[in-house]
């Protein structure tokens, strides 16, 4: 099970990557209308809703990036107070519900893309894009999603039977001494970039 929980942090950090230099193209777009129309009459056409769709897919494969780096939020008001083993039990139960949903929102993915597949449907704006090019990006979004949080799911039913210690470490949510360590070690990785960097 490891495998693929490796090869889904691979490929979720990949499309990440690639989500962020999308947004970094859109915004340095998005400057140079802004002075386009100021100083020089003119502007991309349909800017707005290229950025539109772009927000959609680059938010889906989001969920897959943060769910591989553990970045989702919890409710864990109670949590320190419970004992190891229903800390076990509620890290699956939420890893379970997680991947119900995610299933479930690639599920109806599927019939929606199909769907502006088979009519044909295009936008309604003078751009008039066929809408299954844009939801195929959102679809792939959330079918990773979907594949990882099953993956994960599976492995922390399979570990609450043989190592729950290693079940919460890896699936509970972290406490805040750890989420300090954690901001430390990304703090002095971004400096130690910097200096390497200037040198």
């Amino acid at each position: 099970m490891q495998s693929p929980l490796k090869w889904f942090g691979s490929v979720a950090r990949g499309c990440a990557i690639g989500a962020g230099w999308a947004l970094m193209a859109i915004s340095v777009a998005t400057c140079i209308e802004v002075l386009g129309r100021k100083y020089f009459n003119f502007s991309f056409r349909g800017l707005d809703e290229i950025g539109g769709y772009m927000l959609a897919g680059v938010s889906a494969f989001g969920f897959a990036y943060a769910l591989s780096m553990g970045s989702h939020m919890r409710v864990t008001l109670l949590f320190p107070y419970v004992s190891a083993f229903v800390q076990s039990l509620l890290n699956v139960l939420a890893m379970l519900t997680l991947a119900a949903m995610a299933a479930f929102c690639a599920w109806r993915g599927v019939f929606e893309v199909l769907d502006v597949l088979t009519s044909g449907k295009r936008s309604n704006t003078p751009l008039s894009v066929p809408l299954w090019m844009p939801q195929v990006f959102w679809f792939a979004g959330m079918a990773l999603f979907a594949i990882g949080a099953v993956f994960m799911a599976l492995h922390s039913v399979a570990l609450l039977f043989r190592d729950r210690a290693l079940l919460n470490r890896m699936y509970g949510p972290q406490s805040l001494e750890e989420e300090i360590f954690t901001e430390i070690g990304h703090a002095e990785t971004r400096e130690g970039i910097n200096r390497a960097s200037r040198t």
